[in-house]
């Protein structure tokens, strides 16, 4: 007995196995054999709901009263700087109506200069864009009541059905992009309205950062007017989203015009002030004459 002894301990030291049981367990299969579990891929976000997001956090932000701002307008034919074209305006807005008193700027003075102009900055309009406050999902006019049948009672109200401005789009996913939700979109009414294309949304906050839109382009000494395609960014500026900068390209082709063209603008937005109030003057063009001496600066 001793010998197996002796033996049996030098196998435990050097770590030899010791002999299995009479009635082993059954092998475990090898690892192909076991059935493999896949990872549950992540679901698409759901580009409705952050379309319906992001509008509804921009339109969150309430919007100043007056916004005076400096715009700065620079302007490319086929590459080439065209200098006619390019210009620096201040502007005094006052966001009820629209309304709007603009003077030439000029950044080396850091003032305005000569006359005043009154102006109604808009978006796809024969005007510079803006305000820099503007709103990218505009909401759809009230429908126009049908007219009520003559010589019979009032007809009864049974329901009221309300759309949702969401379902003006048709959004398609396309991925992540740089922390940002991106959307592709394709309106489905109202393209005049509607002139959002592309929408890179924050996907922490769902702010807007950026909009690939469609404008249009007025050439007024031809009389014609192109599509302009519109590349705009956007900032926060004391908690309200504002157009920073808008990259605009329009392509003019000989079939409406003999000299057929590329025109790139470039738009710059800064020195952003809001107010909450500006002279009533600044809004009627009527009175400019009188009050030039009293006439804003910067």
């Amino acid at each position: 007995m001793r010998p197996f002894v002796v033996i049996l301990c030098a196998a435990i030291l050097l770590g030899a196995e010791p002999e299995p049981s009479p009635s082993p367990e059954p092998a475990a299969s090898p690892p192909s054999a076991q059935p493999s579990v896949r990872a549950s891929a992540r679901p698409t976000p759901n580009p409705y709901a952050i379309l319906a997001k992001a509008r509804e956090v921009f339109h969150a932000h309430v919007r100043p009263p007056y916004v005076v701002y400096t715009i700065e307008r620079r302007e490319w034919i086929n590459d080439f700087p065209d200098a006619g074209d390019s210009y620096t305006w201040r502007v005094w807005y006052r966001a009820r109506d629209s309304a709007a008193l603009s003077r030439e700027f000029f950044r080396r003075r850091n003032r305005s200069y000569f006359g005043l102009h009154f102006i109604r900055p808009a978006f796809n309009e024969p005007v510079d864009p803006g305000p820099p406050t503007g709103d990218i999902f505009p909401f759809a006019p009230p429908p126009t009541p049908a007219p009520q049948p003559t010589g019979t009672e009032p007809l009864r109200t049974i329901a009221i059905v309300t759309s949702s401005a969401d379902s003006d789009y048709r959004a398609t996913f396309a991925g992540v992009d740089r922390n940002a939700y991106h959307l592709k979109l394709d309106p489905v009414r109202d393209r005049e309205r509607n002139r959002l294309r592309e929408l890179w949304v924050d996907v922490t906050t769902f702010e807007v950062l950026r909009a690939l839109a469609l404008d249009r382009l007025f050439l007024i000494n031809e009389g014609i007017v192109v599509q302009d395609h519109f590349d705009i960014q956007f900032e926060l500026h004391d908690a309200v989203p504002v157009v920073r900068r808008i990259r605009a390209v329009a392509d003019i082709p000989t079939t409406l015009s003999h000299l057929g063209r590329r025109v790139e603008s470039q738009y710059f937005y800064d020195d952003i002030v809001f107010e909450t109030t500006l002279p009533d003057w600044y809004f009627e063009p009527r009175t400019y004459r009188e009050h030039f001496p009293d006439a804003p600066l910067k």
